[in-house]
C-alpha cells in the first residue's frame, strides 16, 4: 500500500523564525511532488470532524433518488450533490477516459466576506450551496467542519 505524506502542524507552533520557514519550505517540497498532504495535531476538534464523517457517510447511503434532490442546478455549479459519472479529473490533465465513478457533495464558505465586489467570485466561489434535507443534521455538521477547516487556514 503506497502512504502519502503527513505534515505535523503542532510543530510550527513552537518553532523559531527560522525553523518556520524551513516547515514552510517542506510543506511546498511535499506539495509539488505529491500535491497534496494530510495534517496532523492541526486543533480542529476530533468531535467536529466525527460529526461530518458520521453526516456524509449516512448522506451517501441515501437512496439516489433523495441524493439528487441537492443536485448542482446545472453543469459547472461548484455546490451541490454531483452523482456517478458527471466529471472526469483525467481530463483535467489532458487524458480522454471515461467518467469517474465516484460521487461527490460540495459546499462553498459559509459567508460572503466583507467588502467582496467581485462578480466573477460571487457568482462561482461564493455560489449558493445546495444543501440536502437529509439526514438530519447534516447541514449543521458540514457548517461546523466547514467553520473549524476556515479556522484552520
Amino acid at each position: 500500500m503506497q502512504t502519502f505524506p503527513v505534515f505535523d502542524l503542532g510543530q510550527f507552533e513552537t518553532a523559531s523564525a527560522a525553523q518556520k520557514k524551513a516547515l514552510g519550505r517542506e510543506v511546498d517540497h511535499i506539495c509539488r511532488s505529491t500535491g497534496f498532504l494530510a495534517i496532523k495535531n492541526h486543533g480542529v476538534p476530533q468531535a467536529v470532524i466525527d460529526a461530518a464523517w458520521s453526516k456524509a457517510k449516512a448522506f451517501f447511503d441515501l437512496p439516489p433518488e433523495e441524493k439528487q434532490r441537492s443536485k448542482a442546478p446545472y453543469k459547472g455549479y461548484p455546490y451541490g450533490y454531483l452523482g456517478p459519472e458527471l466529471e472526469a479529473l483525467a481530463k483535467s490533465r489532458n487524458v480522454d477516459t471515461p467518467p469517474d465513478l465516484k460521487e461527490s457533495f460540495n459546499g462553498g464558505p459559509l459567508r460572503v466576506p466583507p467588502g467582496m465586489k467581485d462578480p466573477e467570485a460571487l457568482a462561482f466561489c461564493y455560489a449558493e450551496t445546495i444543501w440536502p434535507a437529509e439526514p438530519v443534521g447534516f447541514v449543521e455538521a458540514w457548517k461546523a467542519y466547514y467553520a473549524a477547516l476556515e479556522d484552520l487556514a
